[in-house]
Order: C-alpha cells, then sequence, then structure tokens
C-alpha cells in the first residue's frame, strides 16, 4: 500500500491522472472475491456476483461524491483514488471474514458440499469470456471494458464470465451518457 500511496502523492504534486496501477486492496479484493466464489453454490454465486456489482457501483458514486467538491482538479483525483483504495480494503477484508467463516454459525454463508466443489471445478473454469465466445471476442469485450469501466479493473478479464465484462460496459455506458464511445449506443 505504501507504493500506491506514493504514487497518489507523485499524482497530487505533478497533477498526473488517477494511477491503474493495482494496489495491495485490489489485489486482496480479487483474491477473496474469486476463493469465494469458488466454494460457493450456483445460488449463492449469482447472488455474491450481483452484490459485488452493487458494491462497485456504490464504491465509485461515494468515491466520486467525495471528489466532486474538490477545487484542484488534482486534489480531486488524490481524493477519488484514496476513497477507492480504503473502500476496496474494507471490502477485500469483508470477503475475508465470509472467507474466515467456520460454517457452524448461522451468519457464514452455505457453501457448496466436497464432493461439488471438486465436481465444479472445471466448470468454474470453462465460464471464461474466452471459453465462452473465443479470445478474439472476449479481447475485443475487454478492450471496450477498459475504455468505459471506472473500476480498477477486476471486470475487465477475459478470465470473468462475458456476462461480468458485458455488464461492466453497460455500467460504464450509462455512466458515461451522451459523452460514450459508439459501440455503446446498443448497450443502453
Amino acid at each position: 500500500m505504501k507504493a500506491f500511496r506514493l504514487v497518489l502523492l507523485f499524482c497530487a504534486v505533478a497533477g498526473c491522472a488517477t494511477p491503474t496501477l493495482a494496489s495491495d486492496a485490489d489485489l486482496a479484493l480479487n483474491r477473496n472475491y474469486r476463493a469465494l466464489i469458488e466454494q460457493l453454490d450456483q445460488g449463492n454465486e449469482t447472488r455474491l456476483r450481483n452484490a459485488q456489482r452493487a458494491w462497485l457501483a456504490f464504491r465509485d458514486k461515494e468515491c466520486g461524491f467525495k471528489a466532486q467538491g474538490q477545487r484542484d482538479p488534482a486534489n480531486a483525483r488524490t481524493v477519488q483514488a484514496s476513497c477507492v483504495e480504503e473502500l476496496t480494503g474494507l471490502r477485500a477484508a469483508q470477503l475475508q471474514r465470509e472467507l474466515d467463516c467456520d460454517g457452524q454459525r448461522s451468519a457464514c454463508v452455505a457453501r457448496k458440499s466436497a464432493s461439488a466443489a471438486t465436481a465444479a471445478a472445471p466448470a468454474i473454469a470453462e465460464r471464461s469470456c474466452r471459453a465462452e465466445v473465443g479470445a478474439a471476442r472476449a479481447k475485443q469485450l475487454v478492450a471496450q471494458c477498459l475504455r468505459v469501466s471506472p473500476a480498477t479493473r477486476p471486470p475487465c478479464n477475459a478470465a470473468n464470465a462475458c456476462s461480468l465484462i458485458t455488464d461492466e460496459i453497460r455500467r460504464g455506458c450509462d455512466m458515461l451518457g451522451k459523452d460514450a464511445p459508439k459501440f455503446c449506443a446498443g448497450r443502453r
């Protein structure tokens, strides 16, 4: 996290764009999310995916709100990046607590059985966008996602399901409104 904060400090002084480096919080969030997804049955997997999408939208709007009051654009970018880092770290910790949940408490989300987990492992790998639509189309979707997504990259990855990537494209296109690229026209 120190390296990310140094980049933020540099950006505040130099006025550069918000850094796109994966922070420790980003890496922890992605690691914990993937680990938890692999442990859940299909119903809870879908619920977690929906919750994560809603959380990403909340985080982006919350941090945009915090940054909009800044008069200096460089300071606004720093405030927004710091907010994203802080909320991402908190979400990573939430997911870690769920991973650490022993399953005996009622507050723990139900996991799939051990036999179902091993049987489902190949199916999880097959659900990548690359496997769904091929490498070329997955690459195109990832490129579109990267152009419009305010997220710190987790959804824009060909290893994710195409539905996650296209949902992120739709969300980014909606946020950009009239300034959205032409490929957004059919996605609203």
